[in-house]
């Protein structure tokens, strides 16, 4: 009686050492199965660093499709330290009539001309006077089409404006020196125009030695409204350190508003 008891107890041992290994190897399976999308993002993951390895930025064409009386010119690019694309340059009003209502397009195009994508974004300012630069830049962030990019076209669409400013807001440069790991730009801004103008902005574009934009600072004033005659001074910090873009020259910008003239 003692021994059929013990049998029958290592009968049911058997039968729950066999479920505990079923349930072992059935959990050990859907961790198996829970894994697998995990290991496609990491094979995807390792795909992409190779297409960004072989990705050279300086392969790229930059093309212009310039108006008649405005130019894009000294345009750039390349990869800044979070491995976004950047696109930089100038549109110059080569004519003596305002700009307004300024739109850049940036079109991307494969090795056999077929457009990967294109965006319209506004210009930023406006008005562009005559003689003046407006200084641009775009960040492309789809890495997964970096390998594909051989070309970017970049346009611009305008108005023309024919009113007349009162205001007439110039930049002096007066001096500049090394303080540190800073180079400091000291000057001031003046309103030679007969009225007010408000909303100033002050821009300071950075070219390397072929005349190409590196990078575009924004210059603090202390006053956004200036009356005629008046000026202000402002000082530019530029800190010089190792992911700086090397340039080799700089020129300012001035933007505003004059109240008096309004869009037509």
């Amino acid at each position: 009686m003692t021994c059929f008891s013990l049998s029958k107890n290592v009968s049911r041992i058997h039968v729950a050492i066999l479920i505990i290994f079923f349930s072992i190897s059935t959990a050990m399976a859907v961790s198996c199965t829970v894994a697998e999308p995990w290991a496609g993002e990491e094979e995807t993951s390792v795909a992409l660093e190779k297409d960004m390895y072989m990705f050279d930025y300086k392969n790229i064409i930059i093309e212009s499709t310039s108006a008649f009386d405005i130019k894009i010119k000294n345009y750039n690019i390349y990869l800044d330290l979070y491995d976004d694309l950047i696109i930089l340059g100038e549109i110059e009003n080569i004519s003596e009539i305002t700009k307004t209502d300024i739109q850049i397009t940036y079109s991307f195009y494969d090795r056999s001309g077929e457009e990967i994508m294109s965006t319209t974004v506004p210009g930023g300012e406006d008005y562009l006077r005559g003689g003046s630069r407006l200084p641009f830049y775009y960040y492309y962030s789809d890495r997964d089409r970096y390998i594909d990019i051989e070309k970017i076209k970049v346009g611009a669409n305008y108005k023309n404006s024919f009113e007349r400013f009162n205001g007439n807001p110039i930049v002096k440069r007066e001096n500049y020196y090394y303080e540190d790991d800073f180079l400091v730009v000291e000057g001031k801004v003046v309103n030679l125009g007969k009225g007010r103008i408000k909303d100033l902005e002050l821009f300071c574009t950075f070219y390397n030695d072929k005349d190409q934009v590196v990078f575009i600072k924004e210059v603090f004033l202390i006053r956004e409204e200036m009356m005629s005659s008046e000026e202000q001074k402002f000082t530019l910090k530029v800190f010089l350190d190792r992911y700086l873009p090397e340039f080799t020259d700089y020129r300012f910008e001035v933007f505003f508003e004059d109240k008096i003239i309004k869009p037509s």
